[in-house]
């Protein structure tokens, strides 16, 4: 009979808490605070980071590793844009898979979400501090030294930054050499990669990373080509950064499950990796050689949705593609035209879910709903979450199936002080 109770009691909660989300969904603004500054998103595996034009920083989604990556405290959920602070001097923003990377205007590096092997880079690691409490933080903290990083990226559980003399470096976990160091020992303070003063761009997957110098070379490290995510401490890997190919024309790349994509100066987009010959017909064996997908020559940029198999990519006149790898139940791979509205500014793709900002402010996305689940995750969750208050220790392995609007809509904005 008790049980009986707590399930009735679980669905009422989760059906409440859909309801209410869904209403909070339609409050708001639509449009970003106008400002300035080039506007920026980021998603990460179940919720989106927003750099609007008057420098102030947004969040949506959920937290559905558990850790705290809204940067809002104690709210777990929103399916509007929610204001973080009241800060208008950020400058750029990475979303990752449990933590997140932001820099302020003063070259300064702000972090906030999971820390257990180091990733906020504060020199801390583990699940607790040694004094017991919890290893984590709920709203943005300044945690690197420094105050000339002009890029970061957020990547799965290790965190990249570039400096303003063109140096790389890296922290957090390197079980697959991920960091680049040499090594595959974790750093939770953040270590030089190499010597190079060219760097220029940097893209983090599960456990490999791509870079580009500014001479146009392409370099990856990490899980290698050939073994991509299955071989921790493999010899394989990639230790230091390696260059791929002789070229000096490439301008964009994106580093998926087992799978690099890049684009040249001249709209070519190529790949390789593990998973590579699905989409360019290329021999499996030659998965370390990049190899050209089609015949067009008119690709401008390309990114990875980081938790699902896909890549979003945008073309010289403006329009975006998405490819979605192959499944068990949809075997040849799918590139089919993403409708967003024109003039988009910003982009990413993350989570299953695209997002993108027009030039005047507005936020749009379609895909996965970010953070929002079916009813039955939600009754196991609660129930789950019940249980630990209660001091039994239970885990279940269960589907957490995205709720998916194929059409884009509009996302609206909450400030919490208004």
């Amino acid at each position: 009979m008790k049980l009986q109770r707590l399930m009735i009691a679980g669905v009422a909660a989760a059906l409440f808490l859909s309801c209410y989300f869904l209403l909070r969904g339609s409050q708001g603004r639509l449009k970003l605070p106008a400002g300035h500054h080039a506007p920026t998103i980021s998603l990460g595996a179940s919720h989106g980071l927003v750099l609007a034009p008057d420098g102030s920083l947004w969040s949506w989604g959920g937290q559905d590793s558990g850790w705290p990556v809204l940067g809002l405290g104690k709210m777990n959920l929103t399916a509007s844009l929610v204001r973080i602070g009241s800060e208008k001097d950020w400058a750029y923003v990475s979303a990752g898979e449990d933590h997140n990377l932001v820099l302020k205007s003063d070259g300064t590096v702000w972090a906030w979400g999971a820390n257990y092997r180091g990733q906020l880079g504060d020199g801390n690691r583990g699940a607790k501090l040694t004094n017991g409490l919890p290893n984590f933080k709920d709203r943005p903290v300044h945690t690197v030294a420094g105050s000339d990083w002009v890029e970061v990226e957020a990547g799965f559980v290790a965190s990249y930054g570039l400096k303003r003399d063109g140096s790389l470096w890296a922290w957090g976990l390197n079980d697959f050499s991920q960091l680049g160091i040499g090594s595959w020992i974790d750093s939770p303070k953040p270590v030089q990669v190499g010597t190079a003063t060219n760097w220029v761009k940097i893209r983090a997957g599960l456990v490999s990373v791509a870079g580009i110098q500014s001479d146009g070379s392409l370099w990856i490290w990490g899980g290698s080509p050939k073994l991509g995510n299955t071989a921790p401490r493999s010899p394989q890997n990639l230790l230091v950064p390696t260059r791929i190919t002789a070229d000096t024309n490439w301008i964009d790349v994106s580093v998926g499950f087992n799978i690099w994509l890049a684009v040249k100066a001249n709209g070519t987009l190529w790949a390789w990796g593990r998973n590579a010959h699905i989409l360019t017909g290329a021999a499996q064996d030659a998965c370390e050689i990049p190899a050209q997908i089609g015949h067009d020559r008119d690709w401008q940029s390309v990114c990875c949705s980081k938790g699902s198999l896909g890549h979003l990519l945008r073309k010289r006149d403006g329009t975006f593609w998405r490819i979605i790898n192959p499944t068990e139940n949809n075997p040849r791979p799918v590139r089919d035209r993403v409708a967003l509205p024109p003039n988009i500014v910003a982009w990413d793709a993350g989570g299953g879910a695209i997002a993108a900002i027009t030039q005047d402010g507005e936020v749009w996305t379609c895909g996965a709903i970010l953070g929002q689940h079916g009813p039955k995750y939600r009754f196991l969750r609660f129930v789950e979450e019940l249980c630990w208050r209660l001091g039994w220790k239970v885990q279940w392995q269960y589907d957490r199936p995205r709720i998916v609007r194929e059409q884009p809509w509009q996302l609206r904005n909450v400030d919490p002080k208004n």
